[in-house]
């Protein structure tokens, strides 16, 4: 029996790779053990140990430890282990005590494959663990990323086993009189994927097609070979895209909807390093928003992800963590100059007898003195800022006014606000108050220009 066609199949192993095998203490994971210890000498490969005491059923977590270290000396390997406590840093991470235990397990197999210039870490997983997983991403709505579940080789990770059946993992473990600990939490049914493993899948055997595994199995690498497939073609893709450190919005829109996806998804991965809290209708919102034609800029997952379009230009983004800006709020001069150093910045202020009523750019203002209550101050924007602006009769929040007309967050620090004692007049660059505007009837008013320092 070679339960480890995988491994073979997949070129997983080249000779003199240092292999760090991660070991449970289940059957899976001492099978894969021995069967690699056997053939360590055919593949070319040298062997090191690792355990991870998750510390989740106590004592015997303690004595799982201690067989995986006893094991390992007799096949002569060196073993790395360490203990961590799982339920107490999954309160403090607030999810599911699955994951939390994955992403410090497999955190302990990188640092330590890392420690040990390992060049491949090898895993236990095998046959009917990527049905159960194409099974679980199915019911929870996976894409086709989700249906390729479990992959033989994903960066330094290997499956060796993952061509191989539980039931020829129990047989291996039965011929050659392997002990195994046996951890009681995978019979627990209030885990989502034990209920899938000892309820759904026996009954989808016994009631609807008794290869139910194998045929998730063959699901699972068509999804994966198509999935591969498509990424490589977006890959190649994405680089014609490119125009002004962006890419071409009408050469993407021409692009079929499989592939507008797996742009955005790779983009969006390299920028945020997984694809965690990723889902098809956040990607799907943004190519809804692109069909409009009109400029947006879609908050993704992490909140510093943003889908940009700006005209012609079109691009996923990360937002550069905005500089420091020291809080203000002086006087303004009446007239004369206001140096404003925090933002590099001066407003000139002249009073105008008799205004004239015309547009101005947007680094000037003109308020009709009647509005004024009290003396004209600038500060920096505070938080539940409001303005009423120009052509509007009610009120609104500064923050709103900043996303309608697309000022950058790490911009919005650097704004000076001019007030008087009751209210904000004007927003430097970006709007004036309606109640300060000036009309027919205005008879002296304060012209304000902000300008570089």
């Amino acid at each position: 029996m070679d339960i480890l066609s995988a491994a073979k199949h997949h070129h997983m192993f080249d000779k003199g790779d240092k292999v760090l095998v991660a070991v449970s203490g289940g059957p899976d994971s001492i099978a894969l053990l021995h069967s690699l210890h056997t053939r360590s000498e055919e593949f070319g490969i040298s062997l090191h140990v690792a355990h991870l005491n998750h510390g989740i059923r106590g004592e015997a977590s303690d004595l799982d430890e201690q067989f995986v270290k006893e094991f390992a000396y007799k096949l002569g390997l060196n073993c790395t282990t360490k203990r961590v406590d799982i339920p107490s840093i999954k309160t403090q991470m607030q999810t599911c005590l699955e994951d939390v235990a994955r992403v410090v397990r497999y955190k302990f197999l990188q640092d330590t494959a890392a420690m040990l210039d390992a060049d491949k870490i090898a895993v236990g997983h095998n046959a009917d663990d990527r049905a159960e997983s194409v099974l679980f991403n199915i019911i929870r709505g996976a894409g086709i990323d989700g249906i390729s579940s479990i992959k033989p080789i994903r960066g330094n990770i290997v499956r060796p086993l993952l061509h191989t059946t539980r039931r020829e993992i129990e047989e291996y473990i039965k011929e050659h009189t392997l002990p195994f600990r046996v951890d009681e939490t995978n019979m627990d049914t209030v885990y989502s994927r034990n209920r899938i493993r000892h309820e759904l899948l026996p009954l989808l055997e016994s009631g609807y097609n008794s290869q139910i595994r194998s045929a998730l199995v063959r699901l699972a690498d068509i999804a994966s070979d198509t999935n591969d497939f498509i990424a490589r073609s977006a890959d190649n893709i994405k680089v014609g895209l490119v125009y002004r450190d962006a890419w071409d919005v009408d050469l993407f829109a021409e692009l079929p909807v499989a592939i507008q996806r797996q742009i955005l998804r790779s983009e969006i991965e390299s920028l945020k390093g997984d694809l965690k809290d990723v889902s098809l209708e956040q990607i799907d919102r943004v190519l809804d928003a692109l069909r409009t034609k009109e400029d947006f800029k879609i908050t993704l997952p992490t909140g510093r992800i943003y889908a940009v379009r700006q005209a012609e230009r079109f691009g996923i983004e990360l937002e550069q963590a905005g500089e420091t800006i020291e809080s203000f709020d002086r006087q303004l001069c009446v007239p004369g100059i206001t140096h404003i150093p925090e933002i590099a910045s001066t407003i000139k202020a002249e009073i105008v007898e008799t205004p004239i009523i015309s547009k101005l750019p947007g680094d000037e203002a003109i308020i009709d003195c009647v509005s004024i209550k009290g003396a004209l101050r600038v500060r920096s924007i505070r938080p539940g800022d409001r303005i009423t602006p120009l052509g509007m009769a009610e009120s609104k929040k500064l923050q709103d006014v900043f996303v309608d007309k697309k000022i950058p967050r790490q911009q919005r620090a650097k704004t000076a606000i001019v007030v008087d004692d009751e209210k904000i007049l004007w927003v430097a660059g970006v709007v004036s108050s309606d109640i300060g505007k000036i009309s027919h009837h205005t008879r002296r008013a304060i012209h304000l220009q902000i300008g570089p320092a």
